[in-house]
């Protein structure tokens, strides 16, 4: 598989490297995507019950992922809000990418991008997985500057994808296709609308010039 994305919640896929994902799908690249809780914590938005945002949410996030042509979607039910008290998805990482082998892996940077506890703990599994299974490529979601109050642990950006308006339009329907979580979406859009055009990772040990697209 040429490009795996590691995330713990539904949406999490989708404004940092969904364009990602549909223009390595377009040009032929197999593409995987494993998300390890449901979004049970989540908002609803009064869209469905308590009891129902798991389902609800899974099915948001089973869209968006065929909307971007990701050839392979796991969805696993760990806590959300608990992923790190999970130490085992170390194993469970571990045993997918010996089936998937990867070339590249996409997850959250140290810092989590806003010290998200799931988002922390998920950057932490994927790097002891990683140890313990084989080197390959490692990227972390680098906004070209930390969200503020947030810049320890911020990686900055080594490679740059620009999304042309086939990816763009592309993104765009398969953010809309979370509804529960439209005010969310809405934040995310108004603090970092440049992210929408151009997606930005960094290579963990690459020390050269800023690169076009992921090597």
């Amino acid at each position: 598989m040429e490009l795996l994305l590691v995330v713990p919640h539904p949406d999490d896929e989708v404004f940092g490297a969904g364009g990602v994902l549909f223009q390595a799908s377009r040009r032929g690249w197999s593409t995987g995507l494993i998300t390890l809780t449901r979004g049970d914590r989540g908002k609803d938005l009064g869209l469905c019950s308590r009891e129902e945002l798991p389902r609800v949410r899974e099915e948001e996030l089973r869209r968006s992922a065929a909307i971007l042509g990701v050839g392979h979607l796991e969805v696993h039910g760990y806590p959300d809000q608990g992923v790190g008290d999970h130490p085992e998805i170390v194993d469970l990482l571990v045993e997918r990418f010996g089936v998937l082998a990867p070339e590249r892996v996409v997850t959250f940077p140290p810092n989590g991008l806003n010290r998200h506890p799931d988002h922390v703990a998920t950057h932490r599994w994927v790097v002891e997985a990683l140890a313990r299974y084989r080197p390959v490529k490692l990227y972390y979601y680098a906004p070209p500057r930390p969200y503020p109050g947030f810049r320890e642990g911020w990686k900055p950006p080594t490679h740059r994808v620009a999304l042309d308006h086939g990816a763009l339009a592309v993104k765009l329907k398969a953010m809309a296709q979370y509804r529960t979580q439209a005010l969310s979406v809405l934040k995310i859009m108004n603090a970092a609308a440049p992210r929408l055009l151009e997606e930005t990772f960094h290579l963990v040990g690459y020390e050269g010039e800023e690169r076009e697209g992921l090597d």
